[in-house]
């Protein structure tokens, strides 16, 4: 199968468009990719495992408005960006490297302690930091750091848009400053998009929990509304410069907890609405409420595995005879239940 073939193939299988055997084919390839058979090495594996996964949080939607609940497209961001990385770094060229060396940036302001670097190409650019924690950096953002870090913390400049992926240490909080606001975590991953005089400033949690307050004001417990919040996954928040004013709520896209298998958890049969919202909860650490104790009675049946968080529940919802709106940092179901 040539390039082009393969290609064709991957965009009629995230399309939905492709036959079972297809399918199956692309099934068993992407499963191959971690087999030992694979001529890679463990620093390759995991290079295109950490490109993959930044890849994926660049795809996601960070700027554009939230997809209406009546929106049945079934959006398939990670299939998608997993074919386009695996066919372009591991079949055809291989050329994914870890060392920094190799990855397309300016280097800026740098001397013998501190690192700087912009991106100036129009792709996200891939970098581990001293700790072997990695930043995805968008196009025409910048980063600065310490070649090395000692004492108790992490720290890291940010100008721009960004997605970390921290490696856990209780010892050293990592610290991404960016604008006016201070992002503080132990290990966890999330995104910070701090444009340069910016009127706004978004951080969104995917997995973790996540530190936000204004700079030059330090968390001691828990923080106060009026200078910053906690995030726990997919929840997100936007800090506006003028009034000094913060809004959280749920990501555009919400996303189940790793380790979660939808084809499990997703497929109904004559199953409760307690019981499908309280897998909703635990899957994706998402606060479920509703306004009559009548909407726990309903039932569904079908398979809603393949959709996206705000599909699903329009379809659950819409069968069921309620309807659902994402109200803050949770999502409230409404209508007359079921007796």
């Amino acid at each position: 199968m040539t390039k082009e073939e393969f290609q064709d193939l991957l965009q009629r299988y995230t399309a939905g468009q492709c036959s079972e055997a297809e399918r199956r084919e692309v099934d068993r390839w992407f499963a191959n990719v971690s087999d030992e058979d694979i001529d890679l090495d463990a620093s390759e594996k995991q290079d295109i495992h950490d490109h993959i996964l930044a890849e994926i949080q660049y795809a996601l939607p960070s700027g554009r408005k939230r997809i209406k609940p009546n929106s049945f497209t079934l959006l398939k961001v990670a299939a998608s960006v997993l074919a386009t990385v695996l066919v372009t770094y591991l079949i055809f060229h291989r050329s994914w490297s870890s060392s920094t060396d190799q990855v397309a940036y300016d280097p800026m302001d740098t001397d013998e302690e501190h690192l700087h670097h912009l991106n100036t190409t129009t792709d996200v650019v891939l970098m581990k930091l001293p700790d072997s924690s990695t930043v995805a950096l968008n196009p025409n953002a910048e980063i600065s750091y310490a070649r090395e870090w000692h004492g108790n913390k992490r720290e890291v400049r940010l100008v721009g848009e960004a997605f970390f992926n921290v490696v856990k240490d209780s010892q050293r909080p990592f610290y991404v400053y960016g604008g006016d606001i201070v992002t503080k975590v132990l290990g966890t991953s999330f995104s910070v998009n701090a444009a340069k005089d910016a009127k706004s400033i978004k951080v969104a949690v995917r997995t973790g929990k996540v530190s936000v307050y204004e700079d030059k004001e330090p968390v001691k417990s828990k923080v106060s509304s009026s200078h910053g919040v906690v995030l726990t996954p997919n929840e997100e928040v936007e800090f506006f410069v003028d009034n000094r004013h913060w809004v959280t709520s749920l990501v555009e896209q919400p996303k189940p907890s790793p380790g979660v298998n939808k084809s499990e958890e997703f497929v109904f049969s004559n199953t409760t609405m307690d019981q499908i919202i309280e897998r909703v909860e635990k899957s994706y650490a998402i606060d479920v409420i509703v306004d009559s104790d009548s909407i726990h009675a309903c039932t569904f049946t079908g398979d809603v595995s393949a959709m996206e968080l705000y599909d699903m529940l329009n379809v659950i919802c819409k069968t069921t005879g309620n309807s659902y709106e994402v109200k803050g940092t949770k999502i409230l179901i409404t209508g007359k239940g079921c007796d």
